[in-house]
């Protein structure tokens, strides 16, 4: 035995045998490990193996012994054809050492796919976007409320990332958001602290959550008087879907407002218990109407057509008002009303509106991005044109 395959050999029989050591630490400590996981609600919101039964918190605790003993084999048989091709080192066997070779080859593919395997996940687009009451009832709220999440485990998660953007309901929570806009962050930093604020403000009529935990949660933040239950469901435990009587109409007509230039100001007068959004708006410029002291606080509005880049409404007044769209106030973002050009209004801090004379009217909000933004990419795509065609030209001439 050369010095090459001694040593090798002692390196493969350390690993195995901390493998071995480890194997047995993770085997006598499995119990705790799935009470810890238990305790931490993962069989809530994780269904069992469909196959097994095994719980999720089952699953969790014994991953590290599996992908310890998975090392253990691994190793075992890689070191073994290893140490022959060592050992056969020069010796005329040919069949052998290619039979070693081959064993090789196929340990490390088998051991590459199921390493990755974990990481494909086979799922049925029916099974995962199936329809259920829940999002029934959503659906059937013509007036385009949104939904709030009191949690983002399990299957919310899920729901929020795709159902809900597949069967076209809004909700106010938003799946990633790496880069918020300064005025989201100052609006959300200021209503988070007053959760009925803030689903009053962002039409937040349904609330989605555990039953138990969110009806304590309501409690404790003084505003279970204005929620009810709608529906109740199972689904990895008891579910339960809210009505919050305090929102705000996606669309609405208000009759009086108050002028608050300061944003600082303009933010802590929102989230003052005091005010009252339904019969209010506050605006940081004076909007160049004078309100009717006779007039009722608000008047509706109808969503005639709602698409993620065209809002049209129609609203019928007695007297001048403003209408405000509870959506976020962006320049890029252009308004008419009863087809002539309007200005668009910031309400609330960072919602979009517009000022309306009495009279039928029909209202639409319509996107699009930034003229000088548009001469830029265009700028950009003549300048790579031209630099395609100076390095073509250049070529040509350097082969004259």
């Amino acid at each position: 035995m050369n010095r090459l395959t001694k040593y090798f050999l002692i390196a493969l029989a350390t690993a195995l045998g901390i493998s071995l050591l480890w194997m047995v630490i993770l085997a006598d400590s499995v119990d705790s490990r799935t009470q810890f996981f238990a305790n931490g609600s993962y069989d809530m919101f994780t269904p069992p193996h469909p196959v097994t039964g095994e719980k999720a918190s089952q699953n969790m605790a014994a991953q590290p012994g599996r992908a310890m003993f998975h090392f253990f084999v691994v190793t075992m048989l890689a070191g073994a054809m290893m140490l022959t091709l060592l050992w056969l080192n020069g010796a005329a066997k040919p069949l052998l050492r290619w039979g070693c070779c081959a064993g090789l080859a196929l340990v490390l593919y088998v051991e590459q796919w199921q390493a990755n395997s974990y990481f494909m996940d086979y799922r049925s687009p029916a099974q995962d976007y199936a329809d259920n009451a829940v999002f029934q009832q959503l659906r059937a709220d013509t007036g385009r409320p949104r939904v709030a999440f009191l949690t983002r485990a399990g299957f919310y998660n899920n729901w929020l990332s795709l159902l809900l953007p597949y069967y076209d309901i809004d909700s106010i929570d938003i799946p990633a958001a790496s880069r918020p806009p300064a005025d989201y962050v100052a609006f959300f930093g200021a209503v988070d602290r007053a959760p009925l604020r803030k689903w009053e403000l962002c039409s937040v009529k349904y609330i989605l959550g555990p039953k138990e935990a969110a009806e304590q949660s309501f409690k404790q933040l003084g505003c279970d008087k204005f929620i009810n239950v709608v529906m109740e469901f199972d689904f990895f435990g008891k579910q339960a879907l809210f009505k919050c009587t305090r929102a705000l109409p996606r669309a609405v007509v208000l009759h009086r407002w108050e002028i608050v230039a300061d944003n600082d100001k303009l933010l802590t007068r929102l989230t003052d218990p005091k005010f009252d959004p339904h019969t209010t708006l506050l605006l940081d410029a004076d909007p160049g109407i004078a309100a009717d002291a006779s007039a009722p606080p608000s008047t509706a509005v109808e969503l005639v057509k709602f698409e993620p880049m065209r809002v049209s409404l129609k609203t019928s007044l007695k007297s001048p008002g403003i209408l405000m769209l509870t959506d976020r106030f962006d320049n890029g973002w252009s308004a008419t009303v009863d087809g002539a050009p309007a200005k668009i209004l910031r309400a609330n801090f960072i919602m979009r509106a517009v000022v309306l004379p009495p009279g039928d009217h029909r209202v639409v909000f319509s996107f699009s991005s930034s003229a000088d933004f548009a001469w830029f990419t265009q700028a950009i795509w003549v300048a790579i044109v031209l630099g395609l065609i100076a390095t073509a030209v250049g070529a040509l001439r350097r082969r004259k």
